[in-house]
């Protein structure tokens, strides 16, 4: 260790804030790029350069006197990638976990739908109930968005209200038709896509 980055060490372990600064901006770029070699994510290595420094400051009075700075900040660096690349995988598997437990759900709603005794008269009546129910706005609201494709920009304009007023009508309208076609939703996708 030469005796600038020494006296840098001596400073920084007596709490010296420019020392810190002097160190932050020495080390910072190299080990960004470093850790960018290995994750491919800046955000990810922004904040894991900040965790780093932080770092650094926290264990600062807990540093040998003949510690390797460069080495230290690589090592930190390094450990800190791995673990967020441990993450990411944990992050995965979880995700792909969570896919493949909706796909069973699906394919079992699926194949215990009984198609054989649904009538699409049956449908077509409850629909038509649901929709006579609905107070008279939520349900223009709603056959424009779903029956006439508007926007709710467009619905908004037609109808003089504001777009937050067609997306309370439609949602209100949709929880309504969930409940009343419960037993048929692996059927009724389009009216609630």
């Amino acid at each position: 260790m030469d005796i600038y980055s020494g006296l840098l060490l001596v400073k920084l372990k007596n709490g010296d804030i420019s020392s810190f600064e002097a160190i932050y901006k020495s080390h910072y770029r190299r080990i960004f790029h470093f850790s960018l070699q290995y994750l491919q994510d800046e955000e990810a290595c922004f904040n894991i350069i900040q965790d780093v420094f932080s770092s650094l400051w926290d264990n600062r009075t807990k540093l040998a006197d003949d510690t390797n700075l460069n080495a230290w900040l690589y090592t930190v660096t390094k450990n800190k990638c791995l673990k967020h690349i441990r993450n990411l995988k944990t992050e995965k598997r979880h995700l792909e976990n969570l896919r493949e437990q909706r796909m069973i759900l699906n394919f079992e709603a699926l194949n215990s739908l009984d198609t054989s005794s649904i009538t699409f008269d049956e449908i077509e009546k409850i629909i038509r109930n649901t929709l006579s129910n609905l107070p008279q706005r939520c349900r223009i609201a709603f056959e424009m968005s779903r029956f006439e494709d508007k926007k709710y920009s467009e619905i908004a304009v037609e109808m003089q209200i504001s777009q937050k007023t067609v997306e309370t009508y439609v949602s209100s309208a949709l929880k309504i038709f969930r409940i009343a076609l419960k037993d048929y939703l692996p059927l009724m996708i389009f009216l609630f896509n």
